[in-house]
């Protein structure tokens, strides 16, 4: 049972037996399964059950009393079993992409939601707000102080080894106004009474977002998409998203409702513990530099319209984890092609003759029959004058050697040999380079890409390394592996490619970058 309800919970699973209504109105007995990608409701009726269109929502009421809201659903069809002198019975399945779960029901064409609130895989390590719990080493000077309301009711005896257990009482960690709304970070403490068996005090970190106006229910899941997604890029890895609850403008007995939502299809963690970031080697602290993470959060937030298509392809990146394929090269490569202009750096304009050139040769190609080689010149002629892949990669480079300095030295020379190896796997451009033997760097060139597309974004949104660059770091974060195992890698590939060009092992600390 969960919290006494006639919910039956079964492992992770469970199980809403009660009334369901399909948007016709027409009513139906059914079971619903939460059970992740494998979530259904299944339907039962004497009379024949209406299709489900792709995207619709169903609403339910469940006979424990749960009021249910299935959203974005998608059904096989309606199916029967018929039996000899005997009535046909309807049946249906029908998948839900989400799941809300509360005491009113969620219109997701509305405009109803206050606010969203979740929790993601790395946030105890991202907020790491250490002093917000501890005990006393030694209580024996407090014990009498803390007593003394206990002491009221009846004696309470301090014995020799006392001990005291606090939370500072500050549950606020962040909170920064953006272009999506107010973003905040909160702690939510829960403890019990204490007794015989003891006592705890345990705690939930849980980010919020409080748009300026109420939103939809999609609206609201794309946010919490786009914080979770800044959460990653600082986390390093891929966070999964857990414990999704939204508040409504709906109240009952005078308090705003809170929906809990379940998705079918979850965002999940990538990498194991070996992965887990480290507090001491993530790029930004929320606690000690609270103004430039606010900073950051707030600029790149306000990006994210321009740069979200770029940024989830480094998010696939990052799903990958330690998985290195020719496919995540190209892919990483590919972010920069994706880049807003804004982001790229500006060309001047064509002379005026070759423009004209271009121009004639544009209208002679598009009087051509359509074909693969006619279109293949027309995108080309597109390109004129527009920064070439190699070009946007160096750009970004630029702004990340400006901050790192000596601490990556050659970082465009690397980089420059993973466009071509991108090159070569998407168009068989070998040039003068043996791939075979830089195949087992290959790891190291892609992490080179996602690094500088990272790290570049963050630089440009307010992050400044010089502390990170100047503290010892270990491989609790993305940025602080590819930055432990540079030199070495470096090395190697200047090796295999050019012997004479190969520089000695940078041994000790690395010279402060600029800025």
């Amino acid at each position: 049972m969960d919290d006494g309800s006639e919910t039956i919970e079964m492992t992770n699973t469970k199980r809403f037996v009660g009334k369901y209504a399909l948007p016709s109105g027409q009513e139906a007995v059914g079971e619903l399964t939460l059970a992740g990608s494998k979530t259904l409701l299944t339907l039962h009726s004497d009379d024949f059950l209406q299709n489900v269109e792709p995207g619709a929502c169903l609403t339910g009421v469940a006979y424990n009393g749960d009021i249910l809201s299935l959203i974005d659903c998608r059904s096989s069809g309606t199916g029967h079993t018929s039996f000899k002198d005997g009535p046909t019975k309807y049946h249906a399945d029908v998948f839900p992409h989400f799941v809300a779960v509360g005491r009113v029901h969620l219109s997701p064409a509305e405009a109803r939601i206050a606010g969203v609130h979740f929790t993601t895989t790395d946030l105890s390590t991202l907020f790491y707000d250490f002093d917000a719990f501890s005990h006393v080493i030694d209580a024996r000077p407090i014990i009498d102080a803390v007593l003394s309301e206990r002491r009221t009711i009846r004696d309470v005896e301090a014995g020799d080894y006392p001990q005291v257990l606090y939370f500072t009482g500050k549950t606020c960690i962040a909170e920064v106004q953006t272009v999506i709304g107010k973003i905040s970070v909160h702690h939510c403490p829960r403890s019990n009474m204490g007794g015989p068996s003891g006592i705890y005090i345990k705690n939930r970190i849980v980010v919020s977002i409080e748009p300026d106006s109420p939103v939809t229910f999609d609206e609201a899941m794309n946010k919490m998409y786009e914080v979770c997604s800044f959460l990653s890029f600082i986390a390093g890895r891929a966070q999964g998203i857990e414990r999704i609850h939204v508040t409504t403008t709906e109240t009952v007995d005078g308090f705003p409702q809170m929906v809990t939502v379940h998705q079918s299809y979850k965002w999940k963690c990538s990498g194991g513990e070996e992965h887990r970031p480290h507090p001491a080697d993530v790029p930004l602290d929320p606690i000690r530099r609270k103004e430039e993470f606010n900073n950051v959060l707030v600029d790149w937030i306000t990006r994210n319209r321009d740069w979200r298509l770029a940024r989830g392809r480094y998010l696939g990146c990052l799903q990958k984890s330690n998985k290195y394929t020719t496919d995540r090269l190209v892919g990483a490569a590919n972010m920069f092609d994706i880049l807003p202009m804004t982001a790229l750096p500006a060309n001047p304009p064509l002379e005026e003759n070759l423009a004209k050139t271009r121009d004639a040769c544009v209208e002679m190609f598009q009087k051509l029959p359509v074909g693969l080689d006619r279109d293949s010149a027309l995108s080309a002629l597109a390109r004129l004058g527009q920064p070439s892949l190699p070009k946007k990669v160096a750009h970004r480079v630029a702004i990340v050697e400006r901050k790192f300095g000596e601490t990556l030295p050659d970082l465009q020379f690397v980089t420059k040999t993973a466009i071509q190896c991108r090159n070569f796997y998407v168009h068989g451009s070998r040039g003068r380079i043996d791939f075979e033997k830089i195949e087992p760097l290959m790891h190291f060139l892609t992490d080179a890409l996602e690094f500088v597309f990272a790290a570049s974004d963050l630089l440009e949104a307010g992050w400044d390394p010089a502390q990170w660059i100047a503290e010892p770091k270990g491989w609790g974060h993305s940025f602080a592996r590819f930055r432990a195992e540079y030199n070495l890698a470096l090395r190697e590939l200047q090796r295999t490619i050019s012997p004479r060009r190969s520089l000695p092992l940078t041994r000790g600390k690395s010279k402060k970058a600029e800025g």
